[in-house]
């Protein structure tokens, strides 16, 4: 299964961020609008799993404002893994309707993740 982070807009000229998360697998195909304040943190949040390479206990979430694309980290000792969960709609504002897709990734902790965190920074934030 792979995420795919596309098609980032900041219609407003202010805060107020979207981009498109994508699941895909054989014949699975999700897709959720992520609606976010300035990406929410996601590039810092995956830049303190760089600088924590060695390892954590646990588990270490990050959540999107409006509750449509989550993360969570862990961190085996060789291989942080990755969760990432995406919703439709806000299980706030909708509960009855709610559908849910996760993908699972494996990244090495040094340059694998490295690379990702810089990857992701430069997509919100044109770097």
């Amino acid at each position: 299964m792979v995420l795919i982070l596309g098609e980032r807009e900041r219609p407003h000229d202010d805060t107020l961020m979207f981009f498109l998360a994508r699941a895909e697998s054989g014949g699975l195909q999700a897709e959720v609008a992520v609606e976010t304040i300035m990406g929410d943190g996601l590039a810092e949040f995956l830049e303190e799993l760089v600088n924590d390479f060695r390892g954590w206990a646990g588990t270490r979430t990050w959540t999107s404002h409006r509750v449509d694309l989550q993360l969570e980290a862990s961190h085996s000792g060789r291989r942080v893994e990755l969760l990432w969960t995406l919703r439709f709609p806000d299980p706030n504002e909708q509960p009855g309707d709610l559908w849910s897709v996760t993908v699972r990734t494996l990244v090495s902790p040094g340059e694998d993740m490295t690379n990702l965190a810089r990857e992701v920074r430069s997509f919100l934030y044109d770097e």
